[in-house]
């Protein structure tokens, strides 16, 4: 055998040997019916402690607000009444002013 010769057949044998890397590397393992199985599992148990946090949060948040609520009637029953009838008053009014500006501001088709 010649030099050329050797160079192609190591060459052909090199590139067979990248090929089937690539093959390898190309088809994706199929993961066995336990390990979906554990799979699914984490993800059931990680949804369900994400749930019990959100919903932790809320009942405290919950709480927080009205006992805020609770003691501002009971603390000072006229400066809550006197909030209350000044937020009906001044909600509507600003809605009306932010809704006339954003009239104001679009184009004309």
């Amino acid at each position: 055998m010649s030099i050329q010769e050797h160079d192609k057949d190591s060459l052909i044998s090199k590139l067979q040997k990248d090929w089937k890397q690539l093959d390898k590397l190309g088809t994706p393992q199929i993961p066995t019916l336990e390990t979906l199985n554990e799979q699914l599992y984490a993800a059931k148990v990680e949804r369900k402690r994400a749930f019990h946090k959100e919903l932790s949060i809320f009942i405290i948040t919950a709480l927080v607000i009205l006992t805020a609520l609770t003691a501002a009637v009971l603390q000072a029953p006229v400066i809550f009444i006197v909030m209350q009838v000044t937020a009906l008053i001044v909600a509507p009014l600003v809605f009306y002013m932010l809704s006339k500006r954003k009239q104001e501001g679009s184009l004309p088709s």
